[in-house]
């Protein structure tokens, strides 16, 4: 049904060039990629896509859209691996939407986005936390997906449940899967595990992995699948490679191994948004391919049934050009891959989403350059852009701390047409503005409370999640300055300093802070009262920590702050601010 209705616009919207603004000569023109090396399991994997099909418009090195992408595997597959002694699995670890407007500007997020994303022929699917936010995602994702005719033996999901309209508990799609392979008739069990997410909706349920692996079915499986009976376990999720305190992955390991003590267990994760590769063992690894479609992850292993396995990691640009070296090919033409481009360009259009609304003078990063820099993005927030907030009518006050938290930013701002898409792409999400009247004096406090403890999870991007993993591990490999070359990825990880396909310029990693605000206060007494407003997503946030300041006032009787206390702002969503900003400039 989803298809219908995806081909009912798509023949009546006429053909419209998805449009790039950058020039394919811009590239070095001696650049070397580095090759992949084939084993006998090959692995290619996406993950945290977040509705990024149509290519980077303002990337170069990302200008492959998703048509490309299923073109790619079909040579590849046909080039590159020997059917009679090699094997390829495609695979993705969710987070398929909440984005970019391919997926957000249509009335159900995610509608026409998930029919394009399913023309990829993947082997293994599962979901993510952003398929479980609202009951609108899981019920699309499940039924649209999990159960369709094409994925139904392919889509697992361990430890997550769907609750059908007569309240029935099913799991999202298989709890596991055991199956061989194509071509060498390797015999491998997946699972697969979300990270211990507990903002579902009400149709579903996420039940801690380490929780999971105890319930009777899990018990059954290692029955029934002993060593004996299989060749390699397979665990791939939307769950991060390293975690900072509480490593779920490892604890998983740890599980697993009682019963696999001597096969190889290999893993794919997700939801940090970063480039990663983990040594779990000398027979267990896990891969991380980013996020947004500038990856995609390559994995062999070799040797599986020796006790000299080897496992050899790749991250490709999700370019044409890496494409193309990889299949070994010199047009990424394929029937399938061309229509899929094809309709990708008139769901642009239907959705208004090359639309130009200003221009973008300079590119503005969320980490690549530190947070004082004026060409920062959380600077260009809290210094032009959010001033821009409306005063309500009837507000006694003018004096005002307005305050963001960094996640709200998922992109950075690239230099060159501000377009429809561009809004979906830098700040997806929507947010309704709450203050509370407080004296300056508390009032001032609360960022610096906020920003100088840990990393507060659900404030900050993904990739802040692990922030300083990415600081110490860029320490251990060179530092790279080429000005032939682009800056991008040069990632460091388990097994050295040259897993990116393609070379680059090295960026710096600045820290990104749990929240940033805007100051605009015209008395600086102490007990000047200020209105403190903030997104309504942070409010348990903001309350605990002016309930601790307050409890550090000495001489002074108070009474903690509650939810009742605060009160409805109004005026424009951030994101209206920034497109009004560039609209003026």
């Amino acid at each position: 049904m989803l298809w219908l209705v995806f081909l009912l616009f798509v023949k009546v919207i006429g053909a419209f060039p998805t449009e790039q603004f950058f020039s394919t000569s811009e590239y070095a023109a001696s650049l070397e990629l580095r090759p992949i090396k084939l084993g006998k399991i090959n692995f290619l994997h996406t993950t945290d896509t977040h509705g990024w099909l149509g290519s980077h418009l303002l990337q170069r090195d990302f200008n492959a859209d998703w048509g490309d992408f299923i073109s790619f595997v079909e040579l590849f597959r046909k080039n590159r691996i020997n059917s009679k002694n090699q094997d390829l699995i495609v695979l993705d670890t969710g987070d398929k939407r909440d984005g970019n407007g391919l997926s957000d500007a249509t009335s159900l997020v995610g509608m026409n986005s998930s029919v394009i994303f399913n023309e990829m022929d993947f082997d293994l699917l599962t979901l993510g936390n952003h398929e479980l936010y609202t009951e609108e995602a899981s019920i699309l994702e499940y039924y649209g997906t999990a159960l369709s005719g094409k994925f139904k033996d392919k889509y697992v999901s361990s430890n997550v449940e769907f609750i059908d309209d007569k309240g029935s508990k099913h799991a999202f799609g298989n709890k596991y899967l055991c199956f061989k392979t194509t071509n060498t008739k390797t015999k491998i069990l997946a699972l697969s595990f979300i990270f211990d997410f507990r903002r579902y909706n009400r149709k579903t349920i996420v039940t801690p992995a380490i929780q999971e692996i105890k319930k009777p079915w899990f018990s059954d499986m290692v029955k029934s699948y002993t060593e004996d009976d299989i060749d390699m376990v397979l665990v791939f999720g939307h769950i991060p490679a390293r975690g900072e305190a509480d490593d779920e992955l490892l604890s998983i390991h740890k599980e697993l191994r009682k019963y696999y003590p001597n096969i190889v267990i290999q893993y794919f994760g997700g939801h940090t948004h970063i480039r990663d590769f983990k040594i779990m063992d000398d027979k267990s690894t896990c891969l991380q391919s980013g996020k947004f479609s500038e990856t995609v992850g390559f994995l062999s292993i070799d040797n599986l049934d020796s006790q000299n396995v080897t496992f050899s990691r790749r991250y490709l640009d999700f370019s044409k050009r890496s494409f193309k070296f990889h299949a070994g090919v010199k047009s990424l033409t394929t029937t399938l891959g061309d229509s899929v481009s094809k309709a990708i360009s008139k769901l642009r259009t239907h959705l208004g989403l090359n639309e130009i609304i200003g221009y973008v003078p300079h590119t503005f990063y969320m980490s690549a350059r530190p947070l004082n820099s004026s060409e920062n993005i959380y600077n260009l927030l809290s210094t032009k852009v959010l001033p821009l907030l409306e005063t309500p009518k009837g507000s006694f006050s003018h004096s005002r701390i307005i305050m963001i938290n960094s996640g709200s930013v998922r992109y950075d701002l690239y230099k060159g047409p501000f377009t429809k898409d561009t809004e979906y792409i830098v700040m997806p999400f929507p947010n309704f503005w709450k203050y509370i009247r407080l004296p300056l004096k508390v009032a001032i406090q609360i960022e610096p409370a906020l920003n100088n403890g840990p990393v507060i999870a659900h404030l900050v991007p993904p990739e802040g999640r692990v922030g300083s993993k990415l600081v110490a591990s860029s320490q251990k490999c060179p530092f790279v300055t080429n000005p032939k070359l682009s800056e991008g990825f040069t990632t460091v990880d388990d097994a050295g300093c040259d897993g990116d396909d393609t070379p680059h310029r090295s960026q710096y990693y600045h820290d990104i802070p749990n929240v940033v605000q805007c100051i605009q206060v015209h008395d600086e007494e102490p007990d000047t009262i200020v209105d403190f407003i903030y997104y309504s997503f942070m409010e348990d946030s903001v309350i605990t920590v002016i309930n601790f300041i307050l409890g550090q006032l000495e001489g002074e009787d108070h009474k903690n702050v509650t939810r009742g206390d605060t009160l409805h702002y109004g005026g424009r969503a951030t994101k209206e601010l920034l497109k009004a900003y560039i609209k003026s400039i």
